[in-house]
């Protein structure tokens, strides 16, 4: 990362995040692409795929002194750079580096809280996603038994720790 540059929002064309990200990228922008595990049927079958954390944006790394950075909207794949006025509004560096440093390898946001028994929690991709609950049980050092209140009663299921994110 330059010392003079920020992190700016780019809202890119529909499903084309990956698309903005690569032009942008072979432009000499920065991105982060942050994405989840996402449970999604096809043929009859559940299949997780990598899904975009902010459908419809990506993040850019720009030098307003010395890039071209009007050249971001004229981009395959983008719609727009998110601005206030005239300028683009800069995002906060923290967030960037709280993204950036809980990618893991395979490109996905990893959630590695130290989740403990009685914490309430959202599961951020698979089947349940979306769905609140509590831990009730730490079955082992990759799975977690979780408690979620379904239509009038309670339904216990183990889940990866890894799909899992602190609520609240």
């Amino acid at each position: 990362m330059l010392n003079d540059s920020s992190w700016f929002v780019v809202q890119t064309q529909a499903g084309k995040e990956r698309l903005a990200a690569a032009h942008l990228g072979r432009q000499g922008f920065e991105t982060l692409f942050p994405q989840l595990w996402r449970s999604v049927r096809r043929s009859r079958k559940s299949v997780n795929v990598l899904r975009p954390m902010f459908p419809g944006y990506v993040f850019v790394n720009v030098d307003m002194e010395r890039m071209r950075w009007r050249a971001i909207n004229s981009t395959v794949g983008v719609s727009k750079l998110v601005r206030f006025g005239e300028k683009p509004a800069a995002l906060p560096l923290e967030l960037i580096q709280t993204l950036s440093s809980n990618i893991g390898e395979d490109g996905a946001v990893v959630f590695d809280y130290d989740l403990k028994r009685g914490d309430h929690i959202r599961v951020m991709s698979g089947a349940f996603s979306d769905w609140l609950g509590r831990i009730i049980e730490m079955t082992d050092t990759d799975r977690v038994k979780v408690l979620f209140g379904m239509m009038t009663r309670q339904v216990e299921v183990t889940l990866p720790k890894h799909q899992l994110a602190r609520a609240g």
